[in-house]
């Protein structure tokens, strides 16, 4: 038993050594708009629309396997609901982004 519990504690220790400290998650806002973030290793976007005011709200990346592609996923579904990305390669930069109908959308600035 002490054999399984010793190869289990040795196992963990070494996963927890090979995780990249890149792999932390990203986390986006843009005032109370929206909100944007990693998860699942960086592999997924989740973006979550935080204001009652009609705009719609995205979440633009880039992904390592394709990083001079920008990649926009919107949430169009309403206030207080959130929207995923498929999985793909790590993500290294997001934003939010707000839509503005009849004028220029805003942009939160980007985070790594």
């Amino acid at each position: 038993m002490k054999a399984v519990a010793m190869t289990a504690l040795v196992g963990a220790s070494v996963a927890a050594i090979a995780v990249p400290a890149s792999a932390a998650e990203i986390h986006a806002s843009l005032g109370g708009a929206g909100t944007a973030r990693t998860w699942y290793a960086r592999t997924l976007v989740e973006v979550c629309d935080s204001d009652a005011d009609a705009h719609a709200v995205a979440g633009q990346y880039y992904r390592s396997a394709n990083p001079g592609t920008l990649l926009t996923k919107w949430n169009q579904t309403g206030v207080h609901t959130c929207a995923s990305s498929g999985d793909g390669s790590s993500v290294m930069k997001l934003r939010v982004r707000e839509q503005q109908i009849g004028g220029a959308d805003r942009y939160g600035s980007w985070n790594y």
